[in-house]
């Protein structure tokens, strides 16, 4: 199921191809923002504690949500494609951790969030949010490790996707390929950019980032 339709009014055949395609140009734009906050997240320092993991998957939460939420706006609720959901997983976790549905719900959201008023913006958040699913595998064996969480005791968000992630980062990038023009990539670049900075004012906000 497309993420995104992508109509023939957002696809003009007569521009060409951009020297670098957007994905090239998104790799460039967020390089350092990614390495940036990887190097921040505590998730594989050594000194992790089951309390800080709690924080940050409640600090997820309260992130993914409203973003959740925002890009159901956008689209409506049946354009999501079911398989990218990844709010059930947090809601499991966050139980397996201990929190109740009262807790859950008082817990904060984020209130700025980037902007999603075009398929181009939401294209921008998704490359983000997808491109975060990368190696959850590698991730939910070090806290099974250091921590003895697995999928079922507060590590499912971490590897959302299980053995889908690499079908469905495939299927991203086609619809990403599929949208790519001049016309449009500086405002899917734009957007990549504004989430990860959203994302880790976000994270400092709840305090589960190391210094910088």
């Amino acid at each position: 199921m497309p993420l995104v339709e992508i109509t023939p009014a957002l696809r003009d055949p007569c521009i060409p191809a951009p020297c670098a395609s957007v994905l090239q140009q998104l790799r460039t734009a967020t390089a350092v923002q990614h390495t940036t906050l990887e190097a921040r997240l505590p998730l594989t320092h050594p000194r992790l504690d089951l309390g800080t993991y709690k924080r940050i998957i409640a600090a997820y939460y309260g992130f993914h949500l409203p973003l959740q939420q925002s890009i159901e706006r956008f689209l409506a609720p049946q354009a999501i494609d079911p398989e990218r959901q990844k709010i059930p997983a947090l809601i499991k976790d966050l139980h397996a951790l201990g929190l109740s549905d009262a807790q859950i719900h008082a817990l904060p959201r984020c209130s700025a969030l980037p902007a999603i008023n075009s398929v181009a913006a939401l294209l921008g958040v998704m490359y983000v949010m997808e491109g975060a699913t990368l190696g959850g595998q590698v991730l939910r064996r070090i806290i099974a490790d250091r921590l003895g969480v697995d999928a079922d005791s507060g590590g499912e968000f971490l590897d959302v996707y299980g053995r889908d992630t690499g079908r469905l980062w495939k299927a991203f990038l086609k619809e990403l390929a599929d949208f790519d023009t001049p016309l449009h990539n500086a405002e899917v670049v734009k957007a990549a950019c504004a989430t990860f900075d959203c994302f880790q004012t976000w994270l400092e906000q709840a305090r589960v980032l190391n210094d910088a």
